[in-house]
């Protein structure tokens, strides 16, 4: 290879590293998510909720938001592939602890989310391309 050669070459490199870690190719189709999470007809006051791809895990993406006064929001950057997802959701309450002879009376804390929506999760959505994917959800 001549020095040019070499030169437009480095420079192809440089340039195809760059597009491939800004996501150009890795996309997918990202698609924004919203909505709304209630407990017992009361807005969450705060907590989490998790999606997770269903299925063939390498065509889809995996994302989560806070929820904040009953609302979640996961802009297009950070949304999700069109597909199918698992939906967990974690809203910690505390609870007192047993005193025993050796500790003083404490708290913990313990997902107050009912299991199906929770730890043993049986949630799901689809997310579409350039549809509206707003997912609420009513405990």
């Amino acid at each position: 290879m001549n020095k040019i050669t070499k030169i437009y070459f480095l420079l192809f490199t440089c340039l195809l590293v760059c597009v491939v870690g800004c996501g150009f190719f890795n996309s997918q189709n990202r698609q924004p998510i919203d909505g709304e999470v209630t407990l017992g007809g009361k807005p969450v006051e705060t907590g989490r909720i998790e999606f997770s791809p269903i299925g063939n895990p390498d065509n889809y993406t995996l994302s989560g938001a806070t929820i904040t006064n009953g609302r979640y929001s996961i802009p297009r950057s950070k949304g999700l592939a069109p597909g199918e997802y698992g939906v967990r959701i974690v809203v910690l309450e505390e609870f007192p602890l047993e005193k025993t002879e050796e500790s003083d009376p404490d708290t913990g804390f313990r997902n107050a989310a009912p299991p199906e929506f929770g730890n043993q999760s049986t949630q799901k959505v689809t997310v579409e391309s350039g549809k509206k994917n707003k997912f609420d959800f009513n405990m």
